[in-house]
């Protein structure tokens, strides 16, 4: 398993912006490997941000370790 540092900015209700906000994801998915798996990670943090915001960007994903 491999661990990554993502920081993104979401927007909620009322045109409130949460900037600078930070998860930390384990996935199977090692970016460096190649593009597909790239795109895997992306995939995965995308699909974990939208559990608490609707709307959002990502600023950046860190591999850890």
């Amino acid at each position: 398993m491999f661990n990554y540092r993502i920081t993104f900015t979401g927007f909620g209700a009322n045109r409130t912006v949460y900037r600078g906000q930070q998860i930390t994801l384990q996935c199977a998915h090692n970016w460096d490997t190649s593009e597909q798996e790239a795109a895997n990670v992306f995939f995965v943090t995308r699909k974990e941000i939208k559990k608490h915001f609707s709307r959002f960007s990502i600023v950046s994903v860190e591999k850890l370790g």
